[in-house]
């Protein structure tokens, strides 16, 4: 192996050890939520999916509320929809919330 790609190598353990890439780890998956889809629709009748965003910062024990949404998706709207993956009814977002338990 030359020397130019011997520094190459170090350069790159180097860079990976000062800047490590963060994964992106979701803790719970998509089979254990309680729904298949959440979204909502806007002031202008606009269908908004927000399925994706929300499925990766939730964690088991988590209460999942309307104003959790709102947080984590930055949308201010009351009109919070969710699709139930068994029987796959669109069903309005408890104000309550729903709890995120840890299936066996």
């Amino acid at each position: 192996m030359t020397c130019f790609y011997r520094g190459l190598r170090i350069i790159h353990w180097i860079i990976s050890r000062l800047c490590p890439r963060q994964r992106q780890y979701v803790e719970v998956p998509a089979n254990k939520l309680p729904w298949f889809w959440i979204g909502t629709t806007h002031f202008d009748d606009k269908i908004i999916t927000v399925t994706d965003v929300v499925n990766k910062v939730i964690k088991y024990n988590d209460r999942v509320t309307p104003e959790l949404l709102r947080e984590i998706t930055g949308y201010n709207t009351i009109n919070w929809r969710y699709i139930d993956p068994v029987t796959l009814e669109e069903k309005v977002f408890p104000p309550s919330g729903i709890v995120i338990e840890d299936a066996p």
